[in-house]
């Protein structure tokens, strides 16, 4: 008679059998947050064989603005600064991304240097793509265009969506917008007020009271470095104020 073992562990009163520990993706979360989320599986094995994982400290750059690509990058924990530089080289913060967010598309398919700057916000773990491993994939599977096509539609759309806001909203819906998007997996984000201000594109002044008149209502807790969503329904009413 053949024997057959297998391992068991123990998380709380709950007997875990190894088999079932090692059945997470190599890919989690991304396989179930963001871009990727949405793909075909056959894209997400090719992903998850392709990809390689990289860690980068809190101030870290991941690329900066004139650099050729070397892939795309997908966030998986902490996060990051998209940043611009658009005075004497002078970095403007444009968008602060959480996880499930890709980055890279631009300047991987228009052979152009890249146009902005990726900077840890806090420690993060991105995974890689490499643009040679790209490069095979499409001729192998040239199908899976309408993949990247897909990412590139999607930053397309976060940055007409931050455009028609800044444009049309008030501070305070700005803000409420994007502190909702900030803390939509976690209720909790690591930023300080000025790095708030310089998203939101006000001063550290207005950002600051804007953050106080929030927080006496009890929609958010403020901390040092961090902030907490308290009550999201409080956000949520001034997000279409004009």
């Amino acid at each position: 008679m053949r024997q057959i073992f297998f391992s068991i562990s123990y998380c709380g009163d709950r007997a875990i059998t190894h088999n079932q520990l090692q059945s997470k993706s190599k890919l989690a979360p991304l396989d179930s947050v963001g871009w990727l989320a949405t793909q075909p599986k056959a894209f997400r094995d090719w992903v998850e064989r392709a990809g390689r994982w990289r860690t980068f400290e809190t101030g870290t750059f991941i690329y900066h603005a004139g650099d050729q690509s070397d892939g795309l990058y997908g966030l998986a924990e902490g996060s990051v600064q998209v940043t611009f530089p658009l005075i004497a080289k002078e970095a403007v913060i444009i968008h602060r991304a959480e996880v499930g967010f890709w980055i890279g598309d631009n300047a991987e398919f228009t052979g152009r240097p890249r146009l902005i700057s990726l900077v840890a916000g806090t420690k993060s773990k991105l995974l890689h793509l490499p643009s040679s491993a790209i490069a095979a994939h499409l001729i192998d599977v040239p199908d899976h265009w309408r993949c990247f096509y897909a990412l590139s539609a999607m930053n397309t759309a976060t940055a007409v969506m931050h455009l028609s806001e800044a444009l049309s909203l008030t501070v305070r819906a700005r803000m409420c917008r994007r502190l909702l998007r900030l803390t939509a997996i976690t209720h909790e984000v690591e930023i300080t007020q000025d790095e708030l201000a310089e998203l939101i594109g006000v001063t550290r002044a207005t950002s600051r009271r804007c953050l106080s008149d929030l927080a006496e209502q009890g929609a958010i807790e403020l901390g040092y470095r961090k902030l907490r969503v308290l009550n999201a329904n409080i956000l949520k009413s001034y997000e279409d104020e004009q």
